[in-house]
């Protein structure tokens, strides 16, 4: 059809080869901008995803009474009192923890006291180790205390190393003499000391 010269048809196969070179190129940078478009914004999306984490805030607590290690702690508002309770080295051998909703939410600036359980008297024990009512709410805020002007004997016998019997002498004297007017006035009460006072000073007030 075409009476084309050896040279001529060397122009055209070279032509033919730089469009099909040129068309090449241009689809290659073409897939590539959309490949940017498509893939890179899911990247972001990942690693945004992996960079937000929402953490619970933490709270300070203060546990005492029957743990083997009382005092302030640190721990996650998320967590309940048997982590607090944990945390403090456990519960002593002594301790009635039936008294306590473990399972409560824990607060900022919240105090916990885990109770002592209380053996009956002599003359009113059954079976041993009986446990007695405790009128109390042995989680409360960092500021309540038991009011020794007020408590009873069940509540004053929830304090660590208080009996029914140095209970009893605590209500007695009480009636005796009149309110406490501070909380070291509980040193008169015999068997008292310095040392059970030290025990229990923190967790009493007087009102």
């Amino acid at each position: 059809m075409f009476n084309l010269s050896d040279q001529e048809k060397i122009t055209i196969i070279f032509l033919l080869i730089i469009i099909i070179i040129v068309s090449g190129v241009i689809l290659y940078r073409n897939f590539n901008v959309e490949d940017e478009f498509t893939i890179n914004p899911s990247e972001n999306s990942t690693e945004n995803n992996s960079t937000v984490k929402i953490e619970a805030p933490p709270v300070i607590i203060h546990i005492a009474g029957a743990v083997n290690n009382p005092g302030v702690y640190q721990l996650k508002s998320t967590d309940r009192i048997i982590d607090a309770v944990k945390i403090a080295g456990g519960a002593t051998e002594e301790a009635n923890l039936d008294a306590v909703n473990l399972a409560s939410l824990l607060k900022d600036g919240q105090k916990i006291i885990i109770p002592y359980r209380i053996v009956g008297t002599t003359e009113e024990n059954n079976s041993d180790n009986s446990y007695k009512n405790i009128d109390s709410i042995y989680t409360s805020s960092y500021s309540d205390k038991i009011n020794i002007n007020t408590a009873n004997s069940n509540l004053l016998q929830s304090l660590p190393g208080i009996g029914p019997v140095l209970s009893e002498r605590i209500v007695e004297y009480r009636d005796k003499n009149g309110l406490f007017s501070s909380i070291e006035d509980i040193r008169e009460v015999s068997g008292i000391g310095e040392k059970k006072f030290e025990g229990i000073k923190d967790l009493i007030c007087v009102q």
